[in-house]
């Protein structure tokens, strides 16, 4: 089973990402954090063989999504944790950084779209999941 997390500040943005979800198939009821910190927590306490697919945004008080991600590539559970990158950003240098992180399989800009969705379900590493 996969999880899905989104880990973004803006009310708005986690509004409309669940709303895409839910209708896309990508996800029912995503679990979503405003804190990187508090999604830190959270998987500190799942299960290690326990799939996620985090929509992660890196600009954000307090721990921003590199500083997640430096962390969560330090945890056990990090080999079944999957990032796409979600944000307003246009700087090719966050593109480029976002590569460098083994957990990052793809950067997209926001607001996500039911097309970004589709593309999701249909990379090689998450196809398992939605074989349905």
């Amino acid at each position: 089973m996969l999880k899905v997390i989104i880990i973004d500040d803006d009310d708005i943005m986690v509004f409309l990402q669940r709303k895409l979800f839910h209708k896309s198939g990508l996800a029912k009821d995503p679990i979503t954090f405003k804190a990187a910190t508090a999604a830190i927590e959270f998987l500190k306490n799942e299960e290690i063989d326990q799939h996620f697919l985090i929509l992660l945004d890196i600009n954000m008080p307090g721990m921003n999504g590199w500083q997640f991600l430096d962390i969560l590539e330090k945890m056990e559970i990090s080999k079944n944790v999957f990032v796409v990158m979600v944000t307003s950003s246009i700087d090719s240098y966050d593109k480029e950084k976002a590569g460098t992180y083994s957990n990052v399989i793809d950067f997209m800009e926001k607001p996500i779209s039911i097309e970004n969705c589709s593309r999701i379900k249909e990379y090689v590493l998450l196809k398992e999941f939605f074989t349905n």
